[in-house]
């Protein structure tokens, strides 16, 4: 049996000091690190300012919105029980039981779906919302999931070098730029390429100011970083990355997205439904994809096989491991695939998990192999090797308080929300 922490020792780090301060009035003042989240220097935290950590709603013990120094200070002077979470390990052994209390909380924040496999089995399904099996969802911006396995199998056919191979060997007009020219497809894939991200042009799909040609459009705008240095979430590496992958398949006359189907989604059985494409024809290498809860859940089981399906390995394994190992610049992100790596961080430098935490941003309760596809409207894949685990959770509104780490202990633990 598999142990994980829960991720009430990194609360208590956060929250536990060695003595009370007090404030100049003499009132007790907020402990341990959370003065750090408090912005406005009220002496209290907001939802807003706790940046959906999911300590918030523990804390926050009257729900009035604000965690005041009392209700931290309460926690601190708790005495450890039987039912009090502790920085112990709390036994795995996802469930039925653990299934549907995570199902729960899913519908509960506008979830369409909740799907588990393990050891290749679906061994949880459910639709909720008026939802069901045939839905296509929006998978907005885990499409992105898709495309570091793309250029490892371009790589393994011959028509990458490696993933250190430069942009401009493609994109020649950016032979003789300062930056443009030492940017490589590693940057482009890990958001550390130093370009700006250029939102009203490039970002979303139903945004009237969209660029007509996207691509093209990407490899204009500005590097303001080095490259290798900055992490940037957005979409212009996604479509200079489109563009090259353009150019290097004319010769095949196929596009990036024809490529995808080709090399992995077939030879898999996946279908997908709508893709957005640009008003060039170009398919949105970012957000496009739209797909049901099987369907992804295969892409999912087949990164969790290292690109093996059925006794056949698609795209070389070492390839594919790469995309895997935590970057240089965001620990939390690999190529195109989120890492659950302690000391990364999200989309925002607020997305991480506080020190001492056993695990990452994703899970702060352990799974440090987990790696996902994560996207607008909560739809996630998660996937964890050690437990031989695909977890999807699929919605399309952000209208939710939907937490990645709540939705894990409820999946992975016999911790309550």
């Amino acid at each position: 049996m598999k142990t994980i922490l829960f991720p009430a020792l990194a609360l208590f780090t956060l929250v536990h000091p060695m003595a009370t301060a007090q404030t100049d009035t003499g009132s007790p003042k907020l402990p341990g690190r959370l003065p750090l989240l408090d912005r406005d220097g009220d002496n209290r935290i907001s939802r807003e300012e706790a940046g959906g950590r999911p300590f918030f709603n523990f804390l926050d013990q009257d729900k009035d919105g604000y965690i005041t120094a009392g209700e931290a200070a309460r926690l601190k002077k708790r005495p450890p029980g039987p039912n009090t979470p502790s920085a112990q390990p709390v036994a795995i052994g996802p469930d039925a039981t653990t299934y549907k209390k995570a199902a729960d909380y899913s519908a509960k924040n506008n979830g369409r779906a909740v799907l588990i496999m393990r050891n290749g089995e679906v061994v949880f399904e459910r639709y909720d919302n008026g939802f069901n099996a045939d839905t296509n969802t929006h998978l907005h911006s885990a499409t992105k999931g898709f495309w570091g396995p793309v250029i490892a199998a371009m790589i393994e056919d011959g028509l990458v070098d490696s993933f250190d191979e430069p942009a401009a060997k493609t994109l020649t007009e950016w032979a003789d730029h300062p930056r443009k020219s030492r940017i490589t497809l590693r940057h482009l894939l890990s958001l550390s390429a130093g370009l700006v991200q250029d939102v009203k042009n490039l970002q979303g799909h139903a945004r009237e100011t969209l660029a007509p040609d996207l691509y093209r459009h990407s490899i204009g705008v500005m590097a303001l970083r080095e490259p290798g240095v900055h992490f940037q979430y957005g979409p212009s590496c996604y479509y200079v990355l489109g563009e090259i992958m353009k150019r290097k398949l004319a010769e095949k006359k196929q596009t990036p997205l024809d490529y995808l189907k080709q090399r992995i989604l077939d030879p898999i059985g996946v279908t997908t439904g709508e893709w957005v494409h640009d008003a060039s024809g170009n398919p949105h290498i970012p957000n496009g994809a739209h797909m049901k809860a099987r369907e992804w859940a295969k892409y999912g089981q087949w990164l969790l096989q290292g690109g093996e399906w059925q006794g056949k390995q698609l795209v070389r394994k070492d390839l594919l491991k790469e995309l895997v190992v935590p970057g240089g610049v965001n620990p939390g992100h690999g190529l195109a695939l989120w890492l659950n790596h302690p000391e990364g961080q999200g989309a925002q430098s607020i997305q991480n998990a506080p020190d001492g935490s056993p695990g990452g941003w994703i899970f702060q309760g352990g799974c440090t192999d987990l790696f996902a596809a994560l996207g607008a409207g909560k739809n996630r894949m998660y996937v964890i090797p050690s437990l031989d685990m695909v977890a999807l959770r699929m919605g399309d509104t952000d209208n939710d308080r939907f937490s990645d780490d709540t939705f894990l202990r409820l999946l992975l633990t016999a911790e309550k929300e």
